[in-house]
């Protein structure tokens, strides 16, 4: 089998995602069909009848073969007269609708449109071209019928590289297509994230393939029949079925799976009589479709429909489309699933015809619209659509919270939840956000009644990017990161986020207490945070809010905590002075007049470390370690890295203004902790991921000030307290300090760790 990755292609084929946009929730290709649609009419016979074709007798001389040329030919011949007819109509300068035949021949949307351009084009080069190299670009959503669809083609019909055209409904560009020319270049592929974004399915299913009949409850809008209870949506079941009449079988490979680990498919399609590069985009469109609803795309809008993606073009590549007619089989890697503006799937798309490469299809991407008019933003729990795996009902879904972190926030908030200010407080984006639903609607947006509690959920995946680069346990970054976002978007669902419209606001976590309660294994599972506002304090040009909070797994806490949050305006926000009034205090070994005699230079990057990937917060610092000393004399250790413009978190964390989380500053000292014990020999390299947070340790930070993308350097240094046996396992403590560019920033007391090997054992089991 050909190797996908060396497929043709050309430099104009190449999109880009930056234009996110799309203009008016209209809808197509009905996936939630309305009530009381008519089953469209079957067309008419061809306009023109097709040359009469001699018939096989038992004794002809006449090979057999010879027969199927000319029946092909026929074939052949029909279609391109029903392309000339067509072709008659919509002809540049005769502003004629499309005939009544082709408006109701079933066609769906997107497919009409492509077929009306080929027409145009038709006509406009006398042939209907056994060779595509194209891209085509949607404008615009498709309107809700096909009745009004213009086009026209323009260019020389001897040059392929000069043709174009363009479909229009109602005065409004829809779809263009530009022809390419030129030998066939090498794939340019795509640039593969370090760290590719991990999308979360909105429900999960154990389902790895559909065949037929899934097929036919899916497009009749089954699909909990199909995946499981929780992808149903609530309301009546539409009684009229759209069609995946194209796809035979669809088979998923994993959510990390294909060449940009964001999933792989495999789908078989017969095209049929009306084999062709349009129909081949179809059936591509259907295959991602299958696998948006696979993913739950279609719970977090109402009476969802799908569209073409409009956020980049559309490469198709057939050399030869009379290999188009039999079972063929589609080999998709996504390249990108999100939910803003609105959930889409994209992906590369190659087809082969047993182990022969027939096509490839760049950049083909569908995308869930809600009906027209229908509101998006946050109900009422008793008018939602969106309900918990529990069956609870939600105020806010991922659709908002993605929004929240890098849309509109006035999907999040609603039309009068928005500022024209580009800063506004927002949770962290990708893999750092860490709350996915609000279950309570806020008491009344812009009043603060302390003591009401707000109900939050977050699912962890069941190959969380931040286990995996921990050595398979839940680091304290987690703990921290899913409480505090769970907190400030309470705080800003009941109004904090509008304080100050006319400024930029952002938020700032600025100090808080937390205990893990008991080890327990998140994976796969549905951590329900509760946040119960404690106090609100307008100041000027800023509010401070103090939450105290439960991280729950059923009906049983496991962590627990009380935080302050901030709400600045950017002048009060430039005031912070870090932790000692704006003296440059330098860490405890540099504040030593000769060098401690113990201490030594380690080569952390030479030797193992607690963590790798993301969570690798030691690579490329130099680090001292004072086995003995520190303020507690238990032992010190001074690590120091370059901050760099690049770093992964700025791009996560947050929208239009990045900064290192602090969880990652607090990651880091817990770190330094696992490291110092390595490196004095307490514990052994096969033990260095059996430390965890140490259960009933309450732990203690306070920030003032942050750490930007210009700054040069972070410094951070723990102090041991002591490392001893309690209950037969060993359980170190700490207090610690980050530095950035000479200022402190960050301090953190009682960092403690336990070596709990039976609790790794049974989640790495």
């Amino acid at each position: 089998m050909p190797d996908p990755r060396n497929l043709p292609d050309s430099p104009e084929q190449a999109g880009t995602m930056d234009d996110l946009g799309f203009d008016g929730p209209h809808f197509v290709t009905p996936w939630w069909p309305e009530a009381g649609q008519d089953v469209p009419a079957a067309p008419p016979a061809p306009l023109l009848p097709p040359p009469r074709a001699t018939p096989h007798r038992p004794g002809d001389t006449t090979d057999l073969t010879d027969e199927i040329a000319r029946l092909a030919r026929t074939a052949h011949h029909v279609m391109l007269q029903a392309h000339q007819a067509l072709g008659e109509w919509i002809l540049e300068g005769t502003s004629r609708p499309l005939p009544t035949w082709a408006e109701d021949s079933g066609l769906p949307g997107p497919l009409a449109v492509l077929e009306a351009g080929e027409a145009a084009l038709t006509q406009l080069t006398g042939h209907v071209p056994t060779a595509v190299r194209t891209t085509v670009t949607w404008h615009h959503d498709l309107p809700p019928h096909t009745t009004g669809l213009r086009a026209r083609a323009t260019g020389s019909g001897t040059d392929p590289g000069a043709r174009t055209w363009t479909v229009h409904h109602e005065g409004r560009l829809i779809a263009e297509a530009d022809c390419t020319t030129g030998p066939p270049a090498q794939e340019p592929g795509r640039a593969l994230p370090e760290y590719p974004r991990r999308f979360t399915p909105l429900a999960r299913t154990t389902r790895s393939r559909v065949d037929v009949s899934d097929l036919a409850l899916l497009a009749e809008g089954r699909a909990a029949e199909v995946f499981g209870p929780s992808f149903g949506l609530p309301g009546d079941r539409p009684a009229e079925p759209a069609g995946f009449r194209l796809l035979d079988a669809v088979t998923f490979s994993g959510l990390r799976a294909g060449r940009y680990r964001q999933g792989h498919l495999t789908a078989t399609t017969r095209p049929g009589a009306r084999a062709g590069w349009t129909s081949l985009l179809e059936a591509a469109w259907q295959a991602l479709q299958v696998h948006a609803l696979r993913l739950g795309l279609h719970l977090c809008l109402p009476a969802p429909r799908f569209h073409p993606w409009n956020g980049e073009a559309t490469g198709i590549d057939v050399p030869d489309t009379t290999r188009l007619g039999g079972p063929l089989t589609l080999e998709a890697d996504i390249v990108s699933v999100g939910l803003v503006p609105r959930p889409h799937v994209v992906a590369d798309v190659c087809v082969l015809d047993g182990p022969h490469l027939v096509a490839r299809l760049h950049g083909v991407g569908t995308v869930l619209r809600e009906e027209p008019g229908a509101a998006v933003g946050p109900r009422d729990p008793a008018h939602t659509l969106r309900h918990t795996t529990g069956g609870e009902p939600t105020y806010t879904h991922e659709l908002h919270l993605a929004h929240a972190a890098e849309g509109d926030l006035g999907v999040t908030y609603g039309p009068s939840g928005t500022s024209s200010q580009r800063i506004r407080p927002r949770p962290p984006r990708g893999d750092l956000l860490m709350v996915d639903r609000m279950l309570t609607a806020p008491y009344r947006q812009g009043e603060y009644p302390t003591g009401v509690t707000y109900t939050t959920e977050y699912d962890v995946p069941d190959d969380a990017w931040y286990l995996e680069e921990n050595g398979g346990t839940a680091p304290n970054l987690l703990y921290l990161e899913t409480s505090i976002q769970a907190a400030a978007f309470a705080g800003g669902a009941t109004g904090a986020g509008l304080e100050y419209p006319r400024e930029n606001l952002t938020t700032r976590n600025l100090e808080g207490q937390a205990c893990l309660l008991r080890a327990v294994d998140l994976r796969g599972r549905t951590i329900r945070q509760h946040t119960t506002l404690l106090a609100h304090t307008p100041l000027p040009g800023s509010v401070l809010q103090r939450y105290g909070y439960e991280l729950m797994l059923g009906d049983e806490a496991f962590y627990r905590g009380q935080t302050v949050h901030g709400f600045f305006t950017e002048p009060v926000l430039a005031q912070q002075q870090g932790m000692d009034a704006g003296r440059l205090v330098p860490p405890w070994l540099h504040r030593r007049e000769t060098p401690p005699a113990t201490a030594r230079t380690l080569d952390l990057d030479g030797g193992p470390r607690p963590g790798h990937g993301r969570l690798d917060f030691l690579a490329g610092a130099s680090a001292e370690l004072v086995p003995d000393g520190g303020t507690h004399g238990a032992g010190y250790l001074l690590c120091t890295k370059p901050v760099h413009a690049d770093d992964w978190y700025f791009a996560q964390h947050f929208l239009h203004e990045p900064v290192m989380p602090g969880s990652c500053g607090v990651e880091m000292l817990f770190q330094m902790v696992k490291a110092f014990l390595f490196h004095t020999g307490v514990i052994t390299e096969g033990r260095l991921h059996a430390l965890t947070p140490h259960p009933g340790a309450e732990l203690r930070w306070t920030y003032r000030g942050q750490i930007l993308p210009h700054h040069r350097q972070v410094q951070a240094e723990v102090h041991l307290r002591d490392v001893r046996r309690e209950a037969g396992r060993l359980v170190a403590r700490a207090d610690g300090s980050v530095w950035r560019d000479g200022l402190r920033v960050y301090a953190v007391e009682n960092i403690a760790l336990q070596d709990d090997s039976d609790y790794r054992t049974r989640v790495t089991a």
